[in-house]
């Protein structure tokens, strides 16, 4: 059976949280609230790479659920970037790397549909009829984007 991710609330749209669920046997959601995606918004604007926040944000979160859940199948993301699936390909391995010994998930972009569980549950999730298994902190986000190199001699 293969799991699929689908997100509820844009991470662009920093008046809502954006939701992230993985269903197939594993029933999972996290949330990123509104005021953590502002704050970012204005780190990556800071570090002049403002088309970014959205792509790696999304490519970050993944990768925190995918951590998370360990899922065992093929994993169906569902796109909500078109024509930046290589971009976001390319992030979420990379992170899984930085912070999983198990590196070789295998995913997909494709179509998630309205009755998917995955869609479901993010939306339960988002109209507060479910509460999400993780919420991310600011903290954790920026340990994903931005880890601290550990490549200095103490003094």
């Amino acid at each position: 059976m293969t799991a699929e991710i689908d997100q509820s609330g844009k991470i662009e749209q920093t008046n809502l949280d954006t939701i992230i669920a993985l269903s197939n046997n594993i029933h999972y959601s996290l949330i990123l609230p509104k005021r953590v995606k502002r704050t970012l918004q204005s780190l990556f604007r800071d570090k002049a790479r403002p088309r970014m926040f959205i792509y790696q944000t999304f490519s970050a979160l993944i990768a925190i659920l995918l951590i998370n859940t360990k899922p065992k199948s093929k994993i169906c993301i569902d796109t909500e970037y078109q024509g930046h699936d290589d971009i976001i390909r390319s992030q979420i391995s990379h992170y899984i790397s930085l912070l999983a010994k198990k590196k070789n998930y295998v995913f997909e972009f494709g179509y998630v549909g309205k009755t998917s569980p995955a869609h479901i549950l993010a939306a339960q999730v988002a109209y507060k009829k479910k509460k999400s298994n993780k919420t991310i902190t600011l903290r954790e986000i920026l340990e994903v984007l931005w880890p601290k190199k550990n490549d200095r001699a103490s003094a």
